[in-house]
Formats: structure tokens, C-alpha cells, sequence
């Protein structure tokens, strides 16, 4: 049964603006995030831990904003603002802006976007085919974070930027690409005459649901939510605006090509250039689209007869069927053999209006067994908006970003200040980041989450601006030095009295090796990776698209494929591309000790390092120093150096080779913790 108090719940309220609260020792909060914070922890008696050393904070704020650690000039110039400055927050704060402005940030972070997204360059389906053009979203959300898009012009561009005005082709085309986010919707399945198109639905509508709003609306399709106040009625209301989007065909097994793209160019060039194939196209579209609307209409006479059917009766529907369907693989092959031929084109995988409809209710969530028509609407608790008559020629997805990104819903803020505090601090306000609902985990700090989601609106919806109030905090700031009694009565710091030690994903982990030796390519991606052209494509469900393009670009710039995950990625806990990826885990297993051992990067990536470090004119304490400096963002300890230039004498004699005994020294100091861990 459906919980009967749920519209009560918690994250169902309007946001709030609750003002800072009074603090007893007022020359502690650094701004209002500290005075929320310090308030519960002297109501507990919790003493906040000292504040981190600066080096200590310039590597975490480093690594937080550009998953990079700080590089030698970096430390040096940080080294010397602090000596130099009267007050040490005015150079953090600099630091903070100066970091927010590197390309970097918008890659570490679109990172973060990209998990929740669950973006891949394949498209999910038996044989998992390569979308070449997938690239391009990507590389839009890193340029948008880059900009400070301000995230309800974000989410409107993902959802409807092909329905919003543009007054250039190349803001059309970005608003295009903008909408890989429903295009990235995962396919199924290898026949193009039975595709599920409700399963493709269901991932959009799953994936809007955790990602934007918190919410598990996909559990109401086949009944009303149990818990939560989302209805059947509620999920095909958004499901009409779905199924009134046509969705980019990225290939299947006995279909091996793309149709449907989007074109990047103007309609005329476009015309222009597909004119001797047009007619042709567009006779094998439209009997193909025949064939599949006759076989979806056989399947649900299909399943409304075969009820007290005789054998002998279903024997024959089947028949009918088969035959119907025979003849759109036919029409398929017929299209895909025909689109092989014609001219590529500049396109991008996104969506375009299709057909407007209004869904019915899928009885018990089997497409073929059609219910009452829902018009096309918003979910009752959050407003419960319809699409009103002037917009019904539409698909209503532009009405639906408008309804999601209004200051009135009380989700959209909260989500994202919760997800963008969780990845600052690793863990959330409210810990189960992807479900608000009545199962999911209430916030520990209500009124914070309030402030910050109205702070958050007031400032144009600013990304940047949320992160420079969380790191400007004092409480950001902290060490993570614990304290036993605090342990005692707050084991998981709930209440934030010490900064949480994180460690370094995968991604954060090659990017800082490749830059430490030298061996970073910093330039973004701009081009598509050399995947063969759809003429020379034969992926089937026993042979998928594996291939891998290897480059020592920044992580976030290597391919990604649904079904075969890249082992380095599955060993340090990298997301899993077929759902969002709310938390990364964070496993300790022997393969990640081993990787540091015998892995061949980390070996290349050691001596790389080394060839540096034998190339400079310095004292061996010299070069271990700016060892220490580039990969613990600290200078060695005494008993370090003699213990270190000890190991390095002892390996000089036994190889008689400089260049193998610091290799071996760098490889110890990449398996440290310390490496591996952010304090």
C-alpha cells in the first residue's frame, strides 16, 4: 500500500530560508555553512578539530576542484602568498577562484556529472554499438560547467535545448548536443521490429528521476509507488512526454547503422547534400515506421485475444504476426542497407520532437496491454502541472524543464547543493543522495540543506558560487585530526567536527601518475575516436564493439563502454555506466596493492618520473625533496630522507644504474597511503 502520510514527508516542503543561528564563540564561523554547523556541535559538546596546514589545503581544494594534485610552481607560489600575506584566508580564497577558473574544474566535475548521467560511448544494447558522437555531450557538459551555465539553464538545455531559440547555428548545435543527455538513454535488445522503445523510456525516466529530483519514480510503473506519493498515473504522464521524443537509433545487430541522427548544419546544406537520396529515405522511413506501428498493433490484438483462445486460434495469431514482423526486418534491412550509401554528415546523438501523444497506463508495466490515456503532466505532489492545450503540439519537454527547474519545486535545489556538498565532503547532508523519498535517509542538517538550496537560487543558480561557500567555510577547512572523545559520541561526524578523509578515485588516481611524470596531455578531446565507419560494422551479441583507444589525455577523455567495463576502472571502484552512480564505492582489495607493484603504467609512470628527476642538476636531498613536494605536496621528514637516500644508496649498488634506484624510490612513494589518500 502506498504510505498514506508521504506528501508530509520532509523533502515534499517548500524550501525554506531558516537565518544562520547564534553561536556562543563567535570568532569561530567563517561564514553562515560554519554557524549552522558549530550550533549542533556545541548543543553535542563536540570540540571542532584544529584547522588543516595550508599545504594540506591547497592539495585538498586541488584535487576537490580539478582532480589534479598541486604541481611544483604551484606549492612554491602558494608557499609564498601565505609568507607574504597578512591574512591566510584572502590567499585561499584566491586559490579557490584561481582553481575554479582552470579548464580543469569543468573536467573534474563534469565527471561528477557524467556518473549521475551514466554517459558512455556506447549505446547499451546486445552488441553495445559505438556512438561516435557521444563525445560531444561530454565535452559540452565540461564546457558548460567551465562557463557557470547556471544549472536551470543546464537542465533546460539537456531536457528541451533543441525547442529553445538560438540565434546562431552554433548555439543551435550546442543546444542540440545539449540533449545527449535523453539521447544517452541505454538501448536494448538486437531487432529493430521488436525494439522495447518503453525500456529506453524507462531509463530516461529512472535516470531523471535519481539524477534531478531524488526520486525512485521508475518503482510506479507497473504500480503505484509503495512508498513514495508517485502514482501509475504519475509515471505515464511523463512517459507521454518521452514517447513524444524521437530518440536517435544508434544500431543493433540487424540493424548496423545509425538513422535518426541529429544534423549540425543548416537544413538547407543538409538538403542540399541528402537531395539525391531523399526520396528514397523517406520511402523506406515511412514503410518501416508502417511496419512497426502494424506489428506493435498485431502484438496488443495479440495479447487482447489469445485470453480463452483456442491453440488452434493462437497458432494462427502467431503466424500473423510472425509475418508481420518478417516483413519490418525486411523494411529495416532495406533502410539500413540504403543509409550505409548515403552521404555522412556532421551530426550529433541527440533528440528531436516527435509524434505528440499521450501515453496509456501499460497494465502491470507490459507495453502491449494498453490501459486509460494519462494527458501528458508533472507528478501530483509536486505540482501535478498538465501540459496545457496551446503546448500539446509539442512534446512538452521544454514545459517539463520549466516545471523541474521552477524555484516552487521543492526537489531540484536540494538534490544538487546535496550531491555538490557530498563529493566536497563524502558525504551528503542527506546520505542517500539519489532517493529523497520516505526510504531514503533524512538530512542531518535540515535547515543547512534549506539555507543552502535558497542561497544556491538567489545566486542564479551558480555552481561556482556553491562551491566557493562550501570551501571558504571553516568547517571545510578542518585537518583530520581525530579526537578520541569526539569519536566516542559522533563515530560517523555526522556533525562535521573534522574534515572526512577521502581517497582518490580512479580517475584522480592516472591523471595525478600521468602528471607527476610528465606525461599528461592536458588538450581536451575535440575529435571523435577513430571508430570504423557504419559500412564496415559487424558487432552482434557474441562479438560487441570492445575496442579502446588508449591516450594519455585526461581520464574523463577515454572511451567508455556499457557492457565491458575497463578492468583499471572495475579495480579502483571506477561508475558503472548503465545507471547513475550516486557514490563511488571504495573498496580495498589485493588487486589494488598488486596494481601498485607490477602494473606496467605505474612502472612507466615511475620512470618517466625518475628521467626527470636524474636529468637535474641536484644533490640527491635536493631531488628527493621535490619528489616528496610533487607527490605528497610536502617536504620529506629527516627520518624520511635518511631512510630513503639509505634505500637508494643500497639499489644504486646492487643495479649500478641512477635512473633503476630512483625508479624504485618513486614506486614506494606512489604505494603510500598518503599518496592515495586526501587528509
Amino acid at each position: 500500500m502506498p504510505a498514506k502520510t508521504s506528501s508530509a514527508h520532509w523533502s515534499f516542503q517548500p524550501i525554506t530560508n531558516p537565518p544562520p543561528p547564534a553561536v556562543r564563540d563567535e570568532s569561530w564561523p567563517l561564514n553562515p555553512i560554519d554557524r549552522f554547523l558549530q550550533a549542533t556541535r556545541e548543543a553535542a559538546g563536540l570540540p571542532p578539530a584544529p584547522d588543516a596546514a595550508p599545504a594540506t589545503l591547497l592539495r585538498r581544494a586541488s584535487y576537490d576542484l580539478t582532480g589534479l594534485p598541486p604541481t611544483l610552481p604551484e606549492l612554491a607560489n602558494f608557499t609564498l602568498a601565505i609568507q607574504a600575506s597578512e591574512d591566510v584566508r584572502d590567499v585561499f580564497t584566491a586559490l579557490v577562484d584561481r582553481l575554479l577558473d582552470s579548464p580543469a574544474y569543468g573536467e573534474r566535475w563534469g565527471r561528477h556529472w557524467l556518473d549521475w548521467a551514466r554517459y558512455a560511448d556506447t549505446a547499451g544494447d546486445n552488441s553495445d554499438f559505438p556512438v561516435p558522437q557521444a563525445f560531444l555531450y561530454r565535452n559540452y557538459v565540461i564546457n558548460s560547467l567551465n562557463r557557470d551555465l547556471p544549472y536551470d539553464r543546464f537542465l533546460t538545455e539537456q531536457l528541451a535545448g533543441d525547442l529553445l531559440p538560438a540565434a546562431s547555428q552554433e548555439e543551435k548545435n550546442r543546444q542540440t548536443i545539449a540533449t545527449g543527455y535523453l539521447a544517452m538513454a541505454r538501448r536494448f535488445g538486437s531487432l529493430v521490429e521488436t525494439y522495447p522503445q518503453h525500456l529506453t523510456i524507462e531509463d530516461t525516466l529512472d535516470n531523471l528521476g535519481r539524477t534531478v529530483m531524488g526520486l525512485t519514480i521508475s518503482c510506479a510503473r507497473c504500480h503505484d509507488h509503495k512508498f513514495d506519493p508517485v502514482s501509475t498515473r504519475d509515471y505515464y504522464g511523463l512517459y507521454g512526454i518521452f514517447a513524444s521524443t524521437r530518440y536517435p537509433f544508434p544500431g543493433l545487430e540487424l540493424f548496423q547503422t545509425q538513422w535518426d541522427f541529429v544534423p549540425l548544419i543548416p537544413e538547407a546544406e543538409v538538403r542540399e547534400k541528402l537531395q539525391p537520396f531523399q526520396q528514397h529515405t523517406d520511402n523506406l522511413t515511412t514503410e518501416l515506421e508502417k511496419m512497426l506501428t502494424a506489428a506493435g498493433t498485431k502484438t496488443a490484438e495479440n495479447a487482447n485475444k489469445s485470453r480463452g483462445a483456442s491453440v488452434e486460434e493462437q497458432r494462427r495469431m502467431k503466424g500473423e504476426l510472425a509475418a508481420v514482423l518478417g516483413k519490418a526486418r525486411k523494411a529495416g534491412e532495406n533502410l539500413a542497407e540504403h543509409l550505409k550509401k548515403t552521404p555522412a554528415l556532421p551530426t550529433a546523438y541527440a533528440v528531436r520532437e516527435g509524434k505528440p501523444v499521450n501515453a496509456p497506463v501499460q497494465l502491470k508495466g507490459e507495453p502491449d496491454r494498453p490501459g486509460a490515456e494519462v494527458p501528458r503532466k508533472f507528478p501530483d505532489i509536486l505540482g501535478g502541472q498538465v501540459l496545457p492545450p496551446e503546448a500539446s503540439s509539442g512534446s512538452g519537454r521544454l514545459e517539463l524543464a520549466g516545471w523541474i527547474t521552477s524555484p516552487d519545486n521543492p526537489l531540484t535545489a536540494r538534490v544538487i547543493v546535496n550531491r555538490v556538498w557530498q563529493r566536497h565532503f563524502g558525504r551528503g547532508l542527506v546520505p542517500s543522495t539519489s532517493d529523497f523519498g520516505l526510504r531514503g535517509e533524512a538530512p542531518t542538517h535540515p535547515d543547512l540543506l534549506d539555507w543552502l538550496a535558497t542561497d544556491f537560487m538567489s545566486h542564479g543558480w551558480s555552481l561556482k558560487h556553491l562551491h566557493r561557500l562550501i570551501m571558504t567555510s571553516r568547517t571545510w577547512q578542518l585537518s583530520s585530526e581525530a579526537a578520541e572523545a569526539n569519536l566516542a559520541a559522533d563515530p560517523g561526524n555526522t556533525r562535521y567536527w573534522k574534515s572526512n578523509r577521502q581517497r582518490l578515485d580512479a580517475e584522480s588516481l592516472r591523471d595525478s601518475l600521468l602528471l607527476i611524470s610528465g606525461a599528461l596531455d592536458p588538450a581536451p578531446q575535440t575529435e571523435a575516436y577513430p571508430i570504423p565507419p557504419s559500412s564496415k560494422w559487424e558487432y552482434t551479441q557474441h562479438h560487441p564493439f570492445k575496442e579502446d583507444y588508449p591516450s594519455n589525455k585526461r581520464s574523463v577523455y577515454q572511451i567508455t563502454r556499457r557492457l565491458t567495463a575497463q578492468p583499471y576502472l572495475q579495480t579502483f571502484d571506477g561508475p558503472d555506466p548503465n545507471v547513475c552512480t550516486a557514490t563511488r564505492d571504495t573498496s580495498i582489495t589485493a588487486l589494488q596493492a598488486l596494481y601498485f607493484i607490477n602494473d606496467p603504467f605505474l612502472h612507466e609512470q615511475a620512470a618517466r618520473y625518475a628521467e626527470q628527476l636524474t636529468e637535474q642538476k641536484l644533490s640527491d636531498g635536493q631531488r628527493l625533496e621535490n619528489a616528496f613536494l610533487s607527490i605528497l605536496a610536502r617536504p620529506p621528514a629527516p627520518d624520511e630522507t635518511l631512510l630513503l637516500l639509505t634505500h637508494l644508496k643500497t639499489v644504486r649498488n646492487q643495479t649500478q644504474n641512477d635512473h633503476s634506484a630512483w625508479s624504485s624510490l618513486i614506486r614506494m612513494l606512489f604505494r603510500l597511503n598518503e599518496f592515495l589518500y586526501l587528509d
